[in-house]
């Protein structure tokens, strides 16, 4: 007999018996399995519930302070106490709202962002539906436009104002000291200072690649046929400087208060000098040699070969570049200290483990694209499950995708445990002593402290104990016991085990 043909069997017997097929339940849980059309699972003591229709494709849960809803692969949610996400075409859609701010962006097309909380250094708003956008500032000041046509921003990407007019023919820029007009952007570049003050030190103009010379307060900027001369110089009052100067591709000096470098034939052969703390770095030539040297960092290279780089007590490292890198290094959060080791091999693989206080509290493997584990030591949380075709970990692509690449899914978290092969054919579920077995429709085996009962095709054919009492079920029907007390199992007196 076929799968299908055993589906529609349980579909005939439904009218026939309608309080009794398609259901196991007992004090503890209720189970539904009609593996792939629908499964639903549901713990009575702890209120853990899933939801399951087309194998995969959508999806619903309940656990402990979390919920979350999944049409895959186009939408999936997860709310939490004091927060809200939803994902949406992946990596591209995200909702987000917490406490604070809500935010919706549709990469390239929106990107809103809205304050909650009220503050007092409060940025303004902005709404961007592309190529539609607009925004207010903190002094309730409004701007928009419609991309490339026209449009008028004002306090955004550190700019007073930008106006453009069939962007990139014309637009204006306002800083503080000074207006900058750009025709056929980036070709063309006027700037003009506010006042009769500033024009010695605010001003220039660009024609680019020929000429280009500005002057922006304590800073000067000059190219000839860029970027074979370009030449740059800054001075402030408080002793700073930089010196730049570059005839490309044969010669280059860069001179500040902290570091000199010294390039030729670049990139390949350069020298960097710093002054305190002492620093050099040398490539002869780049990328196959560098040497480094200082206070309290050295290095050497031999690409593709061998190459490391130790500072204080982090060091980052790689052999036969790019088939393995290793890297460790401590910091600080708080009162605690932190120790993090990962090595990374063939590209999209690696193994990381983090330490607190010198005691592991997480560990984290991918084997591309074959095999991922994560294990949580502190929350007592483990993951495993293969294959691992994401070649990284998102939380939008591995709740929308993530779930119709894997064959095998193990999940753990304190006394839980939930095991999912084949996209859910085979499925093992366990809360403290209790244990669940299902094969589809097919198979389904219970085992607790006072109950050890195993059934076939949803009831049709069981045997076994269900909560210390003797049952045989066939045609959905518990021949051992009368129709009354059957039909209220989950009502017995006997109260349930803390799981």
């Amino acid at each position: 007999m076929t799968l299908y043909r055993l589906i529609l069997l349980l579909f005939i017997l439904l009218p026939i018996f309608p309080d009794k097929a398609f259901s196991y339940e007992d004090s503890a849980e209720k189970r539904i399995n009609l593996w792939p059309i629908a499964v639903y699972s549901k713990n009575k003591i702890r209120g853990y519930e899933r939801k399951e229709f087309l194998g995969p494709l959508i999806y619903q849960y309940r656990f402990e302070s979390e919920n979350g809803t999944s049409y895959r692969p186009l939408y999936s949610s997860v709310n939490q106490p004091d927060s809200k996400k939803a994902y949406f075409l992946s990596p591209l859609g995200l909702y987000s709202s917490d406490n604070e701010t809500t935010t919706f962006k549709l990469i390239p097309l929106i990107n809103r962002k809205i304050e909650k909380v009220p503050s007092e250094e409060k940025e303004g708003s902005k709404w961007e539906y592309f190529p539609i956008f607009s925004g207010k500032t903190a002094q309730n000041e409004t701007y928009g436009g419609f991309f490339p046509f026209y449009g008028h921003f004002k306090d955004r990407f550190g700019r007073e104002e930008i106006t453009f007019i069939l962007w990139p023919l014309y637009s204006k820029v306002t800083y503080e000291k000074y207006t900058a007009q750009n025709i056929l952007w980036p070709f063309i570049r006027t700037a003009k200072a506010k006042s009769k003050e500033d024009e010695a030190k605010y001003g220039g103009v660009k024609f680019w690649p020929l000429y280009g010379h500005f002057k922006e307060g304590e800073e000067e900027r000059k190219f000839i046929l860029w970027p074979f001369f370009i030449k740059t110089h800054y001075r402030d009052d408080t002793g700073n400087f930089e010196d730049k100067v570059l005839y490309f591709p044969f010669y280059g000096k860069e001179k500040t208060d902290a570091y000199e470098k010294t390039i030729y034939l670049w990139p390949f052969f350069q020298r960097i000098c710093g002054y305190d703390p002492f620093y050099e770095q040398i490539d002869a030539p780049w990328p196959f040699y560098r040497s480094i040297r200082g206070k309290e960092i050295s290095g050497k290279r031999f690409w593709p070969f061998y190459g490391y780089v130790k500072k204080g007590d982090s060091i980052d490292s790689f052999l036969l570049w790019p088939l393995y890198f290793y890297n460790e290094g401590n910091f600080t959060h708080g009162n605690s200290s932190y120790f993090e080791r990962s090595h990374r091999f063939l590209l999209l693989s690696k193994e990381t483990e983090t330490y607190d206080n010198s005691t592991q509290s997480s560990r984290e493997f991918r084997f591309w694209p074959f095999y991922y584990s994560y294990e949580d030591y502190k929350r007592e949380v483990k993951i495993h499950y293969f294959p691992a075709l994401l070649p990284l970990h998102d939380e939008g692509l591995e709740r929308n995708y993530g779930a119709l690449l894997k064959f095998f899914e193990n999940f753990e978290k304190g006394d839980y445990q939930f095991i999912k092969m084949l996209w859910g054919l085979y499925r093992y579920e366990k809360i403290a002593s209790r244990e669940v077995h299902e094969l589809a429709f097919l198979l389904r085996a219970v085992k607790d402290e006072g109950t050890n009962y195993v059934e076939f095709l949803e009831g049709l054919l069981g045997m076994g104990k269900i909560d210390k009492k003797p049952v045989f079920r066939l045609l959905f029907i518990n021949i051992l016991n009368t129709s009354q007390d059957d039909k209220n199992v989950s009502q017995d007196s006997s109260l349930p085990r803390n799981l």
